[in-house]
């Protein structure tokens, strides 16, 4: 009995060094790092281990191996030798004795050590893998410690033979976007993120994706004050709109000289209380400019670092192309943002299933709408970036209205233009039977 506890003990310490093999090489970095900030000394060996692959992995092989051979040795001479005594006790098995007997101890003890120096460790592993590192990290490191001159030589003809086969160094464990992307996903399905929470953090990753065309207001949609034009049309101008800056230019749409804010001239006409002696020269300032190939996020990070609320964006000639506002990049995150300068809505659902869509909007909004991730034709090879630039892609000139392709089961119909520009778009599911389901964020 005293053989067969021994043995069994030594399938469980197999099965300590399966958990923490598995928990320390699975365990979130993240989740450790938290831990050993709130005090927890296990999770800190388990940091430090995990850095250090190839001496925690040499412990943990010498110990397995070590154990396999002692049980084998130890079953085979000791369990064996008694079973086959009281086997040879049967005159039909006698014969057969040390054979059956051998048999039967090695049986038992694979499955004893699959089941419980395998199996159930690495499954408990799997479900709490930074709490059983945080637990045994210590010991593995003090057992490491009583190895080291063992350890530190397979260690170094590990790294030997890796670099021999030209592997080189471990790649680095940094998440990827895709990672972070799926992550996300499992968060949401999983109800750890509920829906608007999921959507805020996804679009917030693709902004280092989108180009700042995409998100800008187009130059033909923008209003403008002219400073050829008289005083009290461009303040007519501005009183008219619900916004607050306006380009200015000097007769070339394509010139902009600066930006005003209407905030400056109100001020100048309550200093001098009289609306001639608003300035619009005086009142310029100087806004960013961007190339429309500058993406989402670093136009944000160059609005913090300037303390700006929006930029111009040119083409390589300087030409004005359209202009983007902080609030854009906001809208680009959280969806749809309410206000005086709010745009009107990007989608809008019939109640025929169909969808009436702005020709601006982006591709991922796109795909957001008609509830899919597929890429649109040759969207990375040309570079196109709304839903105007993917139907001219199809097409291959400018519309007219009536105009359709069709892609992925969805009709896509240019029903307005604003001269050269698609304005909006209808788009229906090829099979009258078909319906969208996606809601609108």
């Amino acid at each position: 009995m005293t053989d067969v506890l021994i043995i069994f003990a030594l399938i469980l310490l197999n099965g300590l060094f399966a958990t923490a093999e598995l928990s320390i090489a699975s365990a979130k970095k993240l989740r450790l790092e938290e831990s050993a900030r709130r005090g927890s000394e296990g999770a800190r060996v388990a940091l430090d281990l995990a850095a250090r692959p190839s001496d925690f992995l040499s412990t943990i092989q010498i110990g397995i191996t070590l154990i396999s051979i002692f049980n084998g040795a130890f079953g085979q001479a000791s369990l064996a030798a008694q079973l086959g005594r009281q086997l040879a006790g049967f005159a039909p098995l006698a014969p057969y004795a040390d054979m059956l007997a051998l048999a039967v101890v090695i049986g038992s003890i694979t499955l004893a050590s699959i089941v419980f120096g395998e199996l159930v460790p690495k499954r408990i592993a799997m479900q709490y893998p930074e709490a059983t590192a945080a637990l045994l990290a210590r010991p593995l490191q003090r057992l490491s410690w009583l190895m080291t001159p063992l350890v530190r030589l397979l260690a170094a003809v590990t790294e030997l033979i890796i670099r021999l086969c030209g592997l080189g160094r471990q790649a680095s464990d940094a998440p990827t976007t895709e990672e972070i992307s799926g992550m996300l996903r499992e968060g949401s399905d999983a109800g750890v993120l509920d829906r608007t929470e999921y959507d805020i953090a996804r679009r917030g990753l693709s902004l280092r994706q989108q180009r700042v065309s995409a998100l800008m207001t187009p130059r033909v949609d923008l209003e403008t004050v002219d400073l050829q034009a008289d005083i009290g049309s461009n303040l007519r101008t501005i009183a008219a709109r619900p916004y607050s800056r306006f380009p200015v230019i000097d007769g070339d749409p394509a010139q902009v000289l600066g930006v005003i804010h209407a905030g400056d001239l109100f001020a100048q006409t309550i200093r001098a209380g009289t609306l001639d002696a608003v300035d619009l020269h005086g009142a310029l300032r100087q806004p960013l400019q961007v190339p429309a190939s500058a993406n989402a996020m670093g136009l944000l990070e160059l609005f913090r670092e300037r303390r700006a609320e929006l930029a111009l964006v040119v083409d390589e000639h300087g030409q004005l192309l359209g202009m983007v506002t902080l609030t854009d990049l906001m809208g680009a995150v959280v969806g749809a943002l309410p206000g005086i300068e709010a745009r009107e809505a990007d989608a809008v659902q019939r109640d025929d299933g169909s969808w009436l869509l702005d020709g601006a909007m982006e591709l991922e909004r796109l795909r957001e709408v008609l509830g899919t991730q597929a890429p649109f034709p040759d969207e990375a090879a040309q570079g196109y970036q709304t839903l105007a630039g993917m139907l001219l892609h199809q097409l291959g000139h400018v519309p007219a209205p009536s105009e359709q392709i069709e892609w992925k089961g969805h009709r896509f119909e240019v029903v307005d233009m604003d001269r050269n520009r698609i304005d909006r778009v209808l788009v229906s599911p090829v099979e009258p039977a078909a319906r969208y389901n996606t809601p609108v964020k």
